[in-house]
């Protein structure tokens, strides 16, 4: 099973988006599920500002989805699903 909010058949038009570099200004196209990108200018690793994971608090498959986030560390992954 795919997960409903992964898959881009459910997707809405705003989970493709663009946002400045804050280091150099340069556009960056992020997909709704990319957790980071690196700039193409400058290099500079950018975290994706609207990611949202908190379906993990209550998804029977958040372990096997968490798990293709390795690049963020538990610790940003306690933040964006608000666990102390």
């Amino acid at each position: 099973m795919k997960c409903p909010g992964q898959d881009t058949r459910y997707w809405k038009p705003d989970a493709i988006f663009e946002i400045k570099c804050p280091k150099c200004g340069n556009t960056i196209e992020f997909f709704k599920d990319d957790t980071t990108r690196i700039c193409s200018n400058c290099g500079q690793k950018i975290r994706n500002p609207k990611l949202d994971l908190g379906c993990a608090q209550y998804c029977p498959y958040a372990k096997q989805c968490l798990r293709e986030f390795k690049e963020i560390d538990i610790n940003e992954v306690k933040q964006l699903l608000k666990i102390k």
